[in-house]
């Protein structure tokens, strides 16, 4: 249950955030793969099926990236980029509470059903595109034949014209509609019981290149692959219409290479034909003659290759989807949502003397509370409750303490302070005030940015376990920042302090710098105290 509860604050924000950006990354995707493949027009079919099957990749690749990007950091900024995924993710940034003054965070379930309703829609498309394997494999059990010997001495020449190193399987039986291909390893070539006798032998020899094409080019494994991704990729129209333009050119570049083989493009054509008037609901995972758009194929195989006259449509068919399907996304969003997890603390950094933290949650393995304060002489007090039963502190929950640590995110910086009133003006004070002391560092927002980075140090949790706290209020060494704003200057820290968890005590020595408000830690010197 533990695991389920790190999966509802760390996978479902991550996810349910890259969702959402696939909707505007896919669509630009889509745009550039029309652009490009409206220039090669004039190059093969098989060059345009390579470059689609590419940006197809490039469809779930973009995705799988942003979801790293979320997974590591509850947001992520890169030169001049801040993502913010606001309402989806874990937590809110923490603000000031108004009855005591603490800092108070928040998460919101939406991302969370986000992505239950996501994962429910690839279960169903895989269930619908892998249909197919079960009337292949169904197939096997029934009753064939092979072909006769004078049809296997012409397919064996097809195979060696086509390059298939391969033994190829070319079976006869009653239970197929259509011819079409399956397996990769060993591949194997299907044609109705009545093919041979119903249609001339040149039209027989042109379909039987057709489908030893698919075995030339392993279409069979790139359809599979291509099956996965639309799946993955199920809500979005610019993967439906990129996903039937590799069929249409997987299916060009196997007619190519058949009419290459039999030298016969008319006895395709007609073979087509007939295929297209008896044409069969087929499933998606087989590779089948009769696929893609059989008439646009004929009329490539008999003129010159036709105008995609409906891509720009649908390319701008796709767009008015997405940008339809972004604006319900927020409209959707801006409801009240009741937070599954609430964080209240004394501070927004790592607890000191006199500090507390409180963690909230109910989620789908229960209800949870957690509590750490440190007294004044920096001992460090925890009560964990789990359905309001007091329970131990395992692994599970240090587990647990530590993803909610992880996504926990430091408060926007403070808007600059109002320039002073000029000496005379009508408010302006006699004089002008006493400079103030100087800060003390454990108040200064990098210290806090910096203390977060170390409490979540890999050695630094080995050694005194989570949640990792200052044991003492003595901060020995200098922190330096180059501007006001830690979020953006640049710095240096070397510092020494004492830290405290619980598997114990320990010193620590930390060196750092800071590069446009990212901290760059050296490794971490830890020492027991004695």
């Amino acid at each position: 249950m533990d695991a389920l509860a790190t999966l509802q604050l760390g996978l479902a924000p991550a996810m349910a955030s890259a969702l959402v950006h696939s909707l505007w990354q896919l669509a630009l995707l889509a745009a550039a793969a029309w652009l490009v493949l409206a220039s090669m027009a004039r190059s093969s079919a098989s060059a345009r099926h390579v470059v689609a099957m590419g940006f197809l990749v490039a469809m779930v690749a973009a995705p799988a990236l942003t979801f790293l990007r979320f997974w590591q950091e509850p947001f992520w900024q890169g030169p001049g980029l801040v993502v913010d995924t606001g309402w989806l993710q874990a937590f809110t940034a923490p603000r000031q509470a108004a009855v005591d003054g603490g800092f108070v965070q928040e998460s919101n379930p939406i991302a969370a059903l986000f992505t239950i309703v996501w994962l429910a829609g690839v279960g169903l498309m895989l269930l619908r595109r892998f249909g197919g394997w079960r009337v292949v494999s169904s197939l096997e059990r029934l009753p064939h034949q092979p072909l006769p010997a004078d049809w296997q001495r012409r397919v064996d020449a097809l195979r060696h014209s086509l390059r298939i190193g391969r033994e190829v399987a070319v079976r006869l039986s009653a239970d197929v509609v259509a011819p079409f291909t399956a397996r990769l390893l060993r591949p194997v070539v299907w044609l109705p019981l009545t093919l041979l006798t119903r249609l001339p032998r040149e039209q027989v020899e042109a379909l039987i290149a057709h489908e030893l094409a698919h075995v030339a080019r392993m279409d069979w494994l790139w359809n599979g692959v291509q099956c996965v991704i639309e799946a993955l990729l199920f809500f979005h129209p610019a993967a439906w219409w990129l996903g039937r333009r590799i069929r249409q050119e997987r299916e060009h570049a196997c007619d190519d290479l058949a009419v290459a083989a039999s030298g016969n493009a008319i006895a395709l054509a007609e073979a087509l034909v007939t295929l297209e008037r008896e044409r069969h609901s087929i499933p998606q995972l087989v590779l089948a003659a009769q696929g893609g758009t059989l008439m646009q194929r004929i009329t490539r195989l008999l003129t010159s290759p036709p105008v995609q006259g409906r891509s720009r449509t649908l390319a701008v068919f796709g767009i008015v989807l997405t940008a339809g399907a972004l604006l319900a996304v927020q409209v959707f969003a801006s409801g009240n949502w009741k937070p599954d997890l609430i964080v209240h603390a004394s501070t927004d950094g790592a607890l000191g003397p006199g500090d507390y933290r409180e963690v909230s949650a109910h989620g789908v393995d229960g209800d949870r509370y957690y509590r750490a304060s440190v007294d004044a002489n920096g001992t460090l007090s925890e009560v964990y409750m789990k359905d309001q039963q007091r329970r131990p502190i395992d692994a599970g929950v240090r587990g647990w303490l530590a993803e909610v640590d992880r996504m926990s995110i430091a408060p926007p910086p403070p808007l600059p302070p109002l320039p002073p009133l000029p000496p005379g003006a009508p408010g302006a004070p006699p004089a002008p005030p006493a400079p103030p002391a100087p800060p003390d560092i454990a108040d200064q927002p990098a210290f806090k940015s910096l203390m977060r980075q170390v409490a979540a140090d890999p050695r630094v949790v080995a050694r005194l376990g989570t949640p990792v706290v200052r044991a003492s209020k003595q901060i020995d060494g200098n922190i330096s920042i180059s501007t006001d704003d830690s979020s953006k200057g640049d710095g240096d820290a070397d510092l020494d302090f004492e830290l405290a968890g619980p598997k114990g005590r320990a010193s620590v020595h930390v060196e750092a710098e800071l590069v446009d408000g990212v901290w760059s830690m050296a490794p971490i010197e830890i020492e027991d105290t004695r």
